[in-house]
C-alpha cells in the first residue's frame, strides 16, 4: 500500500469539516426560519399545533440519527470507510437541495409538510452516519503526531456554520427585506448549504482508503454486526456519553437556544424589544462560532501541552464560572454580551474539539465508526431536550434580568459538571 501523503489526510479533514458542519448550519438555520416554515407548511393549523408541528419535523432529524449511525456505522466499519462517507454526504447534500426547492402548502396542500417531514428524516439519516464517523476516517489517515492539528481543523467546521449561518442570515434580512426574505431569502439559504456538500463529495470520491481499516481486514479483524463488538468496550462508550451528552446539552441549552428564547421569552418578560433580541441573539451566535473556530483551531497545541483526556477539564471549569455571566449580558442586550459569547464560544470549541480524537483512541477499528457515531448520536438525540428544559426553566423564571440569568444558565452549569466527570474517568485499554 502507498503511503498516504499530507495533501489526502488534510482534504479528508475539509472534507469532514464542511459535511459535519452542514448540522450545525442546519440547527441554526432551522431555529431562525422556525417562524417562517410554520406559516409556509401548517398554515391550516392554530399557532400552538403549528409550533408543535414545525419543531417536530426540526426533531425528525434527531430522532433518526441513532438509527443513521447505525446504518452508516455498519457499512463503515464493514465495508470502508471511503464508501459511508460519500454516501452520507450525497444524503445530507440532496435533502438539504431538495428542501430549499421544495413547494409550500399553499402550492401543493398536505404533501408539502409530508415531504418536509421525509426530507428532514433523510437529512437525520446522513448526519446521524456523518457525525463521528467521517472524523473516523480523517483521523485514521493521518499521522499520529499530526492528529491534534488535522482534528482541530476538522471540528471546526461546526463553529464556522455557527458563525457562516448566522451572518448569512442577516446578510439575505438585509438583502431581500422581511417579506423577501420570507418567500424566497430562506431558500437561497438552503440552497448556499448544498455547495460545501458537493465540495466534500469529490474530495471523498477521490480520497483513499483508511489505512488501519484495510489492516484490520487483512487480519480478519471485522464483524459481521460491528455494533455488537461495541457493547465489550462498555466503560469507553460511558465516558464518550458523559463528556459528548455534556457538551451537547451545553450548545442546545446554552447560547444554541438564544435565536428563539430571546425574543419570544426573554424580551416580553424584560421588557425589551423583540426585533432588538433577535437581531442580538444573531450577532451572539456569529461571535459565539467565531470564538469556537479559534478554540477548536488552538485545541491541538492544547493537546499537544496537556494530552488528550487532560484538555477537557480547564475549558470545562472555564464554562462553569462564565456561563451565568455572559447569560446575564446577553439577556439584557449588554454591549459587552460579544465580548461574552467570543470568551464562550473560545472556551466551547477547546473543550469540544477533542473529543472526536479522543473517542476515536477508545475503540479499535473494527467497531470505531460504530461505537463513535451511535454514542455521538444517541447524545444528539437527548440534545434539544437541554432547550426544552431551558425553555421551561426560563417561562418560569421571575421577570428579574439576575434570576432569569441563574435559570438560563442552569443547563450549561450541568452540561459542563457532566464533561469534567467524563473526563476524570479512566479508560480501559483493548
Amino acid at each position: 500500500m502507498s503511503e498516504i501523503k499530507p495533501r489526502e489526510y488534510w482534504l479528508a479533514a475539509i472534507s469532514t469539516m464542511l459535511v459535519w458542519g452542514l448540522e450545525y448550519y442546519d440547527i441554526i438555520l432551522f431555529s431562525s426560519l422556525a417562524n417562517i416554515l410554520k406559516g409556509l407548511f401548517f398554515p391550516e393549523a392554530n399557532q400552538l399545533i403549528a409550533a408543535v408541528a414545525t419543531w417536530g419535523a426540526f426533531a425528525t432529524t434527531y430522532v433518526v440519527r441513532p438509527l443513521g449511525a447505525l446504518v452508516f456505522g455498519y457499512v463503515g466499519d464493514r465495508y470502508g470507510r471511503r464508501t459511508s462517507t460519500v454516501l452520507d454526504a450525497l444524503a445530507v447534500g440532496a435533502a438539504g437541495l431538495a428542501i430549499g426547492l421544495l413547494p409550500t402548502y399553499g402550492q401543493i396542500g398536505v404533501a408539502a409538510p409530508v415531504a418536509l417531514y421525509l426530507l428532514r428524516g433523510v437529512q437525520g439519516l446522513g448526519i446521524g452516519g456523518e457525525a463521528g464517523g467521517g472524523a473516523t476516517w480523517a483521523l485514521e489517515l493521518a499521522p499520529k503526531a499530526v492528529r491534534p492539528y488535522v482534528n482541530g481543523v476538522m471540528y471546526s467546521g461546526l463553529s464556522w456554520a455557527v458563525f457562516l449561518t448566522s451572518a448569512l442570515t442577516l446578510w439575505a434580512r438585509g438583502l431581500f427585506g422581511e417579506s423577501g426574505f420570507a418567500s424566497l431569502g430562506w431558500r437561497v439559504l438552503y440552497v448556499i448549504g448544498v455547495v460545501p456538500a458537493l465540495i466534500a463529495l469529490a474530495i471523498r470520491m477521490a480520497g483513499p482508503e483508511s489505512r488501519e481499516w484495510l489492516d484490520a481486514v487483512r487480519r480478519g479483524r471485522t464483524l459481521k454486526v460491528p455494533v455488537a463488538g461495541v457493547w465489550r468496550y462498555w466503560a469507553n462508550f460511558l465516558i464518550l456519553i458523559l463528556i459528548n451528552l455534556g457538551l451537547t446539552l451545553y450548545f442546545y441549552g446554552g447560547s444554541g437556544y438564544w435565536t428563539y428564547i430571546m425574543p419570544d421569552v426573554v424580551a416580553p418578560k424584560l421588557g425589551l424589544d423583540k426585533d432588538a433580541a433577535y437581531s442580538l441573539a444573531l450577532e451572539l451566535s456569529a461571535y459565539g462560532g467565531l470564538g469556537a473556530v479559534v478554540g477548536e483551531l488552538l485545541s491541538g497545541f492544547v493537546v499537544s501541552l496537556l494530552g488528550v483526556r487532560r484538555a477537557f477539564l480547564p475549558p470545562s471549569l472555564g464554562l462553569l464560572v462564565a456561563a451565568p455571566v455572559a447569560t446575564y449580558l446577553a439577556f439584557t442586550l449588554n454591549g459587552y454580551a460579544a465580548y461574552a459569547s467570543f470568551a464562550m464560544g473560545l472556551l466551547f470549541g477547546l473543550a469540544a474539539a477533542p473529543q472526536t480524537l479522543y473517542f476515536a483512541e477508545l475503540f479499535p477499528p473494527e467497531v470505531r465508526w460504530t461505537a463513535v457515531s451511535l454514542g455521538w448520536n444517541i447524545n444528539a438525540s437527548i440534545g434539544p431536550l437541554g432547550s426544552l428544559a431551558a425553555l421551561l426553566i426560563l417561562t418560569g423564571a421571575p421577570g428579574n434580568a439576575v434570576l432569569m440569568a441563574v435559570y438560563g444558565s442552569l443547563v450549561s452549569v450541568i452540561s459542563a459538571v457532566l464533561t469534567a466527570i467524563g473526563s476524570l474517568l479512566r479508560p480501559r485499554s483493548f
